[in-house]
């Protein structure tokens, strides 16, 4: 970066060109010799605001910083002190009451003047910072735009670590927002062609402080008739004050207490992210193999909820939307010969324990969306939970209509051996009349104990182990109702399965070192009126040996007939530093139910500069198990290009048996006041980046994400109410182009889109040798305006001129005093030899006319 692109004054600017490189380099305690000056300039300028480093008045954005603590960019102002009416040569370090807050100085540890000084300011008021505070304790430095302050923790109040002041909190601007992920595919196997389309879209529509949210899906398998299916739409607005959000629409429980459940209705709920140090909501991670290029299909509640094509062999999806803290999830693996996996993916959030003091709370109001029943019945339900002291924690819930109530209360408790939680739950659920005859109510009680446990000197850790027992008449609200309907349509009630018992486990355990880690999950479920049971069993192994990384799993299910089915899985993985354009290979061995075996080599690479190609070639070879079984062979090829408005990702198959197709497309946009803006990621909170002339600028920590020729970007995946860093990098940029701040701090609400300005200079900075027509150097420290009448630069020692000149060509006029005489007009035009890009200074000759 050059000398220009940091923050410096014109005045500066002009004396460091004008003085000599050993003064430059000099101490601190430089003074300029007035008598180097012309006599008129001697009485134009006054040299003691630079000898003793004053800083210049003015409004400052700065960024503030408390005892070595980040907090975020506010307005600091600098004014000339005053002591009886007169100036003195000292300065005051100015803020509002706003920015004094967000700063966590406790007032009632200042001083009695202090104190009343903030009482009786206004919000508006300016208060001088080194008047409240202890003498040498605030420091501003212009140049990196910080106010430091050094204090004693006794005036500060104590926050716990990762804590933003709600006062920093940012609503964002009006903006639209969408989020898309398309894909088509086409797979040909038995003389036949199957295709699908398929669309997750997520959008939104911010309003001070209302945000709009929908999200969709939109699927089309062959010659059916396509269907959109509504996950999600409704409204929210966050509350603060009682740290909690208000939704209308349709939506999910939270799932603490019960399980999630899809509604239409009004939420109103505590909100973890404004939290700090907070768990931000809970979506597990599913895992799997594919035998083939397969769709991966994850349904809730029989809606769908995500879907994703993907190569051969072992995958991995962790950015499911949001689902609550406990359910289950189907998932699908759908094989490109025709064939399918499928299993389910149970998950619970581990005991539900609170620091002392804490709140977890909901209500919702509405009605039941399902689409394995046909009508919507009215869902009511609350849950409150509050840690009462260290290693307690009582909550409580209430859930029905007047067809079924349900009443949970239960308490976790933190001992030195894990944490346990036990809760009881009475449900009563009322059959209804069929022809005029009460089929009565059921009702029983359901008893729950999780455990879960982290002990770090033997690297264990019980994620969640939790058992569940129910008695006969029991049911859950789901259950309830469906129970209900098939009673209503003259069936008997038994035919609804109801639980009995279930059992899930997940835990992991490093051995010791130079032995790798092993992991286990297991889940069950048995039913009263129903012989077979539910099962399926994860057992695993990872290790590493020196570049070589290995993986051993077994996995067991259980299916519809009560027929186990059993699938191990050797995956080893190799760096290849690049070899033939490769970064990594890796070797799958699939052995599936009916000694089928399923054989995998892949190699896959990126490249480009902000590595934005991705690509990989898997060779397969499958065996079908049994004698006279066939064999057969694929290749997969699949690859992803990123470009700074979408990303593009295809795939191509073919086997003996199959050939399939897909491409897609993914990213987002967001349109605001200044147009559109498109970026090759999807979000919910973001940072759209104003830097006006700064096109091509890229935004650090985001690659491909650069400022377009509008003046925009968009960074995305914020995180909500903590503070973000958004930098913007000027390297790539032309000498012509200044960015008077390069870094800032935004605490965006969620789904907020905030703006951040960063000010740019456009304009040529240009040395320019300007005598006035009477042979006469300018004055030093005379100003420099543009056509415009903007002040852009200023008169160095010798008579030189330092300007950013924001044309090739044009006139710029030089003013050191009111009189006629006391200013003069120059033309310039940029030397035809000057690299008007690279150069750092364009120096040339003109000349001052009055």
């Amino acid at each position: 970066m050059s000398v220009f692109n940091r923050s410096l004054s014109p005045l500066t600017a002009a004396l460091l060109f004008s003085l000599p490189a050993w003064a430059m380099a000099d101490d601190d305690d430089i003074e300029f010799n007035p008598h180097f000056m012309s006599l008129g300039s001697q009485q134009r300028i006054d040299l003691k605001r630079y000898n003793q480093d004053l800083v210049p008045t003015g409004s400052y954005r700065a960024e503030l910083i408390v005892n070595g603590r980040r907090i975020g960019r506010d307005e600091v102002i600098i004014k000339d002190r005053m002591v009886d009416g007169k100036t003195v040569s000292k300065i005051d370090i100015c803020i509002k009451r706003s920015t004094l807050t967000a700063l966590d100085i406790n007032i009632e540890k200042l001083s009695d003047a202090a104190r009343k000084q903030i009482a009786d300011s206004k919000q508006d008021d300016c208060l001088a910072l080194n008047h409240l505070l202890p003498e040498n304790s605030v420091a501003f430095d212009s140049n990196d735009l910080t106010l430091n302050l050094d204090l004693p923790q006794i005036y500060l109040i104590t926050r716990p670590r990762g804590y933003v002041n709600p006062e920093q909190w940012d609503q964002g601007i009006t903006a639209a927002t969408l989020g898309y992920n398309l894909n088509a595919s086409r797979t040909s196997h038995n003389n036949q062609n199957y295709d699908n389309l398929y669309s997750n879209l997520n959008a939104g529509f911010n309003l001070k402080g209302w945000y709009l949210r929908h999200n969709g899906v939109y699927t089309k398998a062959g010659n059916s008739n396509s269907q959109y299916n509504n996950l999600n739409t409704y409204v929210q607005r966050d509350i603060p004050t009682i740290q909690g959000r208000l939704l209308v629409g349709d939506a999910n429980t939270k799932g603490e207490l019960f399980d999630t459940l899809s509604f239409r209705g009004a939420q109103i709920a505590n909100e973890d992210q404004m939290l700090p140090n907070a768990l931000r909501g809970y979506a597990p991670v599913v895992r799997g193999s594919a035998r083939t290029a397969a769709k991966v299909v994850i349904r809730q509640s029989g809606n769908v909820i995500y879907e994703k094509s993907v190569a051969p062999g072992p995958f991995e999806i962790n950015d499911l939307y949001p689902t609550g803290y406990g359910g289950n999830l189907d998932v699908t693996i759908e094989e490109a010969d025709g064939t399918s996996q499928n299993f389910q993916m149970p998950y619970a959030s581990t005991s539900n324990l609170l620091r002392p003091g804490s709140q977890h709370y909901s209500l919702t109001y509405g009605k039941l969306r399902n689409n394995t029943l046909r009508s919507e019945p009215l869902l009511v339900e609350g849950t409150y939970s509050r840690g009462i002291r260290n290693g307690l924690t009582l909550y409580s819930g209430v859930q029905g209509n007047k067809d079924y109530q349900a009443l949970q209360g239960g308490a976790s408790i933190g001992t030195p051996i894990g944490a346990f939680s036990l809760d009881v739950t009475h449900a009563k659920t009322e059959l209804g009349e069929v022809q005029g005859v009460d089929q009565g109510s059921s009702s029983g009680e359901s008893y729950q104990v999780k455990y879960s446990q982290n002990i770090e000197t033997t690297g264990s850790n019980l994620s969640v182990a939790a058992y569940r027992f129910s008695t006969d008449g029991y049911m859950d609200f789901i259950t309830g109702m469906s129970t209900r309907e098939i009673v209503q349509d003259g069936y008997d009630r038994r035919a609804i399965r109801r639980a009995k018992n279930r059992f899930t486990l997940t835990a992991a355990q490093s051995l010791p070192e130079g032995y790798g880690q092993f992991y286990a999950s297991a889940w069950q479920q048995a039913y009263w009126n129903d012989d077979k049971s539910d099962r399926q069993y994860q057992f695993g192994y990872n290790h590493r040996y020196k570049s070589l990384s290995y993986g051993l799993s077994l996995t067991r299910n259980q299916d519809a007939f009560g027929h186990f089915q059993n699938t191990y899985m050797l995956n080893i993985m190799v760096p290849l530093n690049n070899l033939f354009g490769f970064n990594q290979m890796g070797i799958t061995v699939n052995r599936g139910p009916g000694n089928s075996m399923n054989e995998q080599i892949f190699a896959g690479g990126t490249a480009g500069k902000d590595r934005q190609y991705s690509y990989n070639f898997t060779a397969a070879h499958n065996r079908q198990g049994g004698q006279g079984k066939a064999s057969s062979n694929s290749l997969v090829v699949n690859g992803s290009a990123r470009t700074p408005y979408t990303t593009v990702s295809g795939l191509a198959g073919t086997s003996k048996e199959y050939d399939t197709y897909s491409a897609g497309l993914s990213g987002g946009m967001v349109a605001h006041s200044g147009g559109l803006t498109l970026i090759p990621y999807s979000g919910d909170t973001y940072a759209l980046v104003e830097a006006k002339g700064a096109k091509g600028a890229s935004m650090v920590s985001y690659p491909g994400i650069k400022v377009d020729s509008f003046g925009y970007a968009v960074v995305p995946y914020l995180t909500a109410y903590q503070m973000n860093e958004v930098e913007i990098s000027p390297k790539g940029l032309s000498n012509n182009v200044e960015l008077n701040l390069t870094s800032q701090k935004v605490a965006p609400y969620s789904g907020a889109v905030v703006k951040v300005i960063y000010d740019t200079t456009v304009g040529y900075p240009a040395l320019i040798n300007a005598p006035q027509a009477n042979g006469k150097p300018l004055p030093f420290g005379a100003d420099v305006y543009d056509s415009n009448e903007q002040r852009i630069g200023v008169v160095g020692q010798g008579g030189r001129l330092f300007a950013r000149v924001p044309t090739i060509e044009g006139k710029l006029k030089v003013v050191w005093g009111a009189a006629v005489d006391q200013q003069c007009t120059l033309s310039y035009l940029l030397p035809k030899n000057a690299d008007l890009e690279k150069d750092n200074v364009i120096k040339f000759n003109s000349v001052c006319h009055e």
